[in-house]
């Protein structure tokens, strides 16, 4: 994941940021009490479920279900068909070009949980 750093791109990430810190936003927002404790809960539970995610589309990068969407599409495309080995390579310039954006999120959002909730700042 390191060396995908450089695949970050500016504008998906902010969208990524966007939708996933709008429910614990409007969370605390339409509290009453102990806004912050509620926004850092939910928080946590966002960041739990970005893990969840970002393990499997960890999973999906690695290749593991090439086979799988390989015979998919196979099944579904009744003409010509590239050969696996063609396959591959495409998917393989792909995963280069792709970043773990719930993995990534979810890791800050835990540690940025973990920091309004014990009041480490």
């Amino acid at each position: 994941m390191l060396k995908r750093f450089k695949n970050i791109r500016l504008r998906p990430l902010l969208i990524h940021i966007m939708i996933t810190l709008a429910y614990p936003a409007v969370k605390a927002w339409i509290s009453e009490y102990n806004r912050l404790q509620i926004f850092s809960d939910a928080m946590t539970i966002i960041a739990l479920l970005l893990l969840i995610l970002g393990i499997f589309y960890a999973l999906y990068l690695h290749g593991d279900f090439d086979i799988t969407q390989f015979v998919m599409k196979r099944g579904t495309h009744k003409g010509v068909m590239e050969s696996f080995a063609t396959y591959l390579e495409d998917r393989a310039q792909k995963r280069e070009e792709a970043f773990n954006y719930p993995l990534f999120l979810g890791i800050i959002y835990l540690l940025a949980a973990a920091v309004i909730a014990y009041g480490i700042l």
